[in-house]
């Protein structure tokens, strides 16, 4: 992969194309210290088709060579260091955070820019509703109902529709003119030998909707099947990130902006903050206190593990658990993690063999992603005293495998071994089945896109999403079958492991409860599950309106 092209005007018109930004080999020179962070940046000019962005130049001790453009995570262009005005290509309707980071010649990247949003008008009024659904049928396995029906059609686009079951919305799907939404949903969770009355809703981009399809009706059967239930334990106006639960049914979860930790019982009641981690800090976007895990051992050495971002970097510490963090106890494990506005990872998992492995993203630096010298982009496994396990492929360091760019999911399966998922850019989002010392990729492959995907020394995924119905974060393995919760793709994907590959995905909640974050494996073989609805993408506390789930799973 060549590194950034350089562009030959001072205002660029660029759109949102798949771009993985940096040189894949770092400068030889040992220049260490990256730009300032930019500053200034504003939006003028906005249109239905675009928006023009400018900023402040960074300084850098060697010069700074590149300005990189994303929104919201997502990698949009690179312009040289003379370039601090362009013009990009935006969604009518679609409102995106963009933010700048600078870079310099070795490949140093800065902490990034304020974020401005902005929301693109339509280019025209549109007053046509879509057409009505038709050919909606239903059938039910146990008590989950899937629905079908033939596409809506629109005179612009149909965007989504919303189900409605015995008139009552219970889950939505969205799409693009591009990528137009799915015609299956499944419902789950209903109750055993009852009568349901379905319909279909069709819209449109600018809220436009078709009257109801004929509706139709469904009878469950006797018994449940890989999902009997769904119960809402507990509210939370800041973002619940890490959850874990005590061999004692405790929950422990972690407050992302706030910074501190609560505690439940199961059933939700009695819930109290049990401390603050100290240094934490936000990045005005998805860092602060991420992933929770609880010692292999924790009966006896009451350990309590906190993956957590700081001024300066993400780090893993552990505290003691008596009812309260005994913050006095706090030992740190890892540091120099890098962190950004996003790409932080954050997810901890404890391996079946005792030791402890990480979720590191690459601080939007995804050069660091193939730097075996850097934890950025990696998962990571240590000791739980935090040294460096001596069977770790390369000596001396935490990195277990490399190549990855925001890894948010770990889980094992029943023969040990480790699946991974991860944010894509803007084309795909990957399931990775993680071997020791093994490569993934990123930045030259995405999912299975990029010209150096053929590469031998690359592991390919073993599946793949299309970025729009995804962004997934969490994942759980109950009995060998994997959980997904997904962010932008708003739904639950359930998957069996068959060998090494996903087999059977099916879609749950599509739409029913927003973005979904995490989910976990209860101790009695059910799933928590967490959302991220709102104030996902900066650092302000308790600015939400968040769930906390218990799902109750059955045979199938």
């Amino acid at each position: 992969m060549s590194a950034p092209r350089a562009l030959s005007a001072l205002v660029a018109v660029l759109i949102a194309v798949p771009v993985a930004v940096g040189s894949p080999v770092r400068a030889a020179a040992a220049d260490t210290r990256p730009p300032t962070a930019p500053t200034g940046l504003v939006a003028s000019d906005l249109s239905c088709s675009s928006v023009t962005l400018t900023w402040s130049a960074s300084t850098d001790d060697t010069g700074v060579a590149f300005y990189d453009l994303y929104h919201d995570g997502q990698a949009m262009s690179s312009t040289p260091a003379e370039v601090r005005t362009v013009t990009v290509g935006v969604v009518p309707g679609a409102r995106w955070g963009f933010y700048v980071n600078a870079r310099d010649a070795a490949g140093n990247v800065s902490q990034a820019s304020n974020t401005v949003s902005v929301t693109p008008p339509f280019c025209a009024p549109d007053t046509t509703a879509p057409s009505t659904p038709a050919g909606l049928t239903g059938s039910a396995v146990g008590t989950a109902v899937t629905l079908r029906w033939s596409p809506a059609t629109d005179d612009v686009a149909v965007t989504g529709y919303d189900v409605l079951r015995d008139g009552v919305k219970v889950g939505g799907l969205t799409g693009s003119a591009a990528n137009p939404p799915a015609t299956t949903f499944t419902d789950v969770g209903l109750t055993a030998d009852t009568d349901y009355a379905y319909a279909v809703i069709a819209r449109d981009a600018q809220g436009n909707t078709s009257p109801p399809s004929d509706p139709v009706r469904v009878r469950t059967e006797a018994s449940c099947a890989a999902v009997c239930g769904i119960t809402q334990v507990t509210t939370e106006r800041d973002l619940p990130w890490g959850l874990v639960q005590l061999p004692d049914g405790t929950v422990l979860y972690g407050q992302r902006d706030l910074f501190t930790i609560q505690a439940m019982a199961a059933d939700g009641t009695g819930k109290r903050s049990i401390g603050k981690v100290p240094d934490a800090a936000g990045t005005d976007g998805e860092g602060g206190v991420l992933g929770l895990a609880v010692s292999p051992s924790f009966a006896t050495d009451r350990w309590l593990y906190v993956y957590h971002t700081t001024a300066t970097d993400n780090r893993i510490v552990r505290f003691q658990y008596d009812g309260t963090l005994r913050t006095e106890s706090r030992e740190i494990l890892v540091t120099g993690i890098p962190r950004n506005k996003y790409h932080n990872g954050g997810r901890l998992r404890f391996g079946p063999d005792g030791k402890l492995y990480a979720a590191a993203g690459d601080g939007q630096d995804p050069d660091q992603a193939q730097d075996l010298a850097s934890l950025g982009g990696k998962v990571l496994r240590t000791n739980p005293d935090g040294t460096v396990p001596d069977d770790n492929p390369f000596p001396g360091s935490y990195v277990w495998s490399y190549g990855h760019r925001n890894p948010q999911g770990l889980a094992f399966d029943s023969q040990g071994r480790l699946w991974e998922q991860e944010f894509g850019n803007n084309v795909a989002d990957e399931t990775n089945l993680i071997v020791k010392g093994g490569n993934y990729g990123w930045p030259a492959c995405e999912g299975t896109v990029g010209d150096a995907c053929a590469t031998e020394d690359f592991i390919a995924p073993a599946q793949t999403y299309p970025v729009a119905a995804a962004s997934c974060s969490g994942i759980a393995i109950v009995r060998d079958v994997m959980y997904i919760a997904c962010l932008r793709g708003t739904r639950l994907y359930r998957a069996a492991i068959d060998g090494d590959r996903l087999t059977g995905m099916q879609q749950y909640y599509a739409g029913t409860y927003g973005r979904l974050r995490t989910v976990e494996p209860t101790i009695d073989g059910g799933l928590w599950l967490t959302t991220s609805t709102r104030g996902d993408k900066d650092s302000v506390p308790r600015n939400s309106n968040e769930r906390i789930f218990r799902i109750t799973l059955g045979d199938g």
